[in-house]
Parts: C-alpha cells; structure tokens; sequence
C-alpha cells in the first residue's frame, strides 16, 4: 500500500509540475504581444519648447517692432481656441463619450478634464482650473466664448482669461525667443517684444511651408523647439496652420512666396481646414 501511494502520489507531483508547465508556458508565448507595449504606457508624451498660442503668436508678430497688427480682430479668438487644442495634444481634457451628442457637431460636443496636474504653463493652467471647478461639462464652443469673455451669464463672467496675448509675449521672453523693449506711440508708451532668437520663428515658419507647399509633408525635427519625442507631430502641425489661418496671420508665412505659390497655399490651408474639422478625419475631395 505503501508503494501505491508513493506512485500516486508521484503521479500527481507530475501532473501539478506539468500544469505549471503549461501555464508558464502561457504566461511567456502571449499571442501578438509588442514588448513597447508597457513601456509605451509609463512613458509620457513630451511636448514641444513652444505651445500652439506661442507659435502663432510669433507668426503674427513684426519681427523688429515687437507687436501685432492693431487691426488684427481674429487672434484673439484664435488663442482661446488653441488652448482647447493644446490642453487635448497634452492629455488634460477629452470629449465627453456620449453616444447621444455624436450627432452633433464638433463645436457642440461637451468637454470633461481627465487630468487635472498642472502644465508649467501659466495660461494652460488656468484654463484648466477653471475647467476642472466648473461643475458643468460645457462644449467646446461655449468655452472659448467664456474665455474670450463673449457670454450673458453673469456667473461665468470671471471666466475670461484677460491679456492673453501680453502674457504668451512675456512668456516667449522667459524662454529667450522675444525681448522686452519700450517705444513711445506719440501719446502713450507701450512694451513691445521684438524677436531676439530668430531660429524659433524660422523653424516655425519652415514647418509650415513644408506642409502647405508640399504634397508629401515631412517633419524637420529640431532637437531645442520641436524635438523628434514630441506627440502629435502632424497634428499639431494641422492645427498650427489652421489656427494661423483663423488667426488672420498666415499671410505673414507666406509673403515671400509668388502669386501662384500663395495661392497654391492658400488653398491648402483650406483643405486641411475641411478634412480635419470632421471626426473620424476623412480625405475629401475639394471642389
């Protein structure tokens, strides 16, 4: 008897060791397994040097006088919205994921914060702040009217984020791009910003004309304003052209170009305008 245990109990020894086995084995032979996969989820998406408001602040700014035009209405505007676009390419805010809104439009689909950490940039941060205290999820249109200000409800009246434009100058000063200066405009004395590292304009202005003049659009990296482990590259290049393009800036990139290149522009600029103002994008045909 004693035997017949020892085998029995031999046997299933086996079998437990056997079944380990094949669950060590499962455990290692995973079916279409990307190594990056972990890593990709720990490894946060970097940004660039310059935010989108940043950059097209740049494109509208006089390289030597340091101001935009004073008949310039749409930048304004333009900014607020692109603070929406850089808070999204950042991970901070999404769409809210309801399937009874998908029928609406982009500008009408609601916004919630998915994370609330800070950016290390004073303009983002305060919009999300006010984002994530506001206990209602309101759509992307109806924010960039309460941060420009443009709203009859007196309770979100303080919603307004107030010079923008003078603040993302500031901002380009401490990052060494701009430089602070006074000009006397017969009556008053105003801080204007003239350009004092030219290579990140230029960048920014290369970036867009590879884009609006080329079929075939490839990203030049550079390693100290738009580095190769910066997400988003395409879009975040569609979205700089656009919000040029509303900002009423993008004559500035291309005003060295001739008449048919403009044009030619031009007319990029509105395609991509058409093909990525819809979500899923699709290519459309332009008439």
């Amino acid at each position: 008897m004693s035997e017949g245990l020892q085998r029995r109990r031999g046997v299933k020894s086996s079998n437990d060791s056997s079944e380990a086995l094949d669950v060590n084995n499962k455990e290692n032979n995973r079916v279409a397994f990307d190594p990056q996969d972990l890593s990709s989820n720990s490894r946060e998406v970097q940004s660039p040097m310059l935010t989108l408001m940043e950059e097209v602040l740049l494109i509208g700014l006089k390289d030597r006088e340091g101001y935009l035009s004073f008949w310039n209405d749409n930048i304004s505007y333009a900014l607020r919205g692109l603070i929406l676009l850089e808070l999204a390419f950042r991970g901070k805010i999404q769409m809210v994921n309801d399937p009874a809104r998908r029928r609406f439009e982009l500008p009408d689909r609601l916004i919630e914060v998915v994370d609330g950490s800070l950016t290390g940039e004073m303009l983002l941060d305060e919009a999300l702040k006010l984002m994530k205290s506001d206990p209602t999820n309101s759509s992307v249109l109806n924010w960039i009217d309460l941060l420009s200000g443009e709203t009859w409800n007196l309770m979100k009246i303080n919603y307004q984020l107030k010079q923008v434009r003078e603040r993302l100058a500031k901002g380009l000063v401490d990052k060494g791009v701009l430089r602070t200066e006074r000009k006397n405009f017969f009556l008053f004395d105003m801080a204007t910003h003239p350009i004092s590292d030219p290579q990140a304009k230029r960048q920014v202005v290369k970036r867009m004309l590879n884009m609006l003049t080329n079929r075939n659009y490839i990203i030049e990296n550079d390693p100290k304003y738009f580095a190769k482990e910066c997400g988003y590259q395409h879009l975040r290049s569609v979205a700089l052209v656009c919000g040029c393009y509303a900002g009423n800036v993008l004559e500035n990139v291309v005003f060295d170009l001739n008449y048919e290149q403009r044009d030619r522009a031009f007319n990029r600029a509105d395609e991509l305008l058409s093909q990525y103002s819809d979500y899923p994008f699709e290519n459309k045909k332009i008439p």
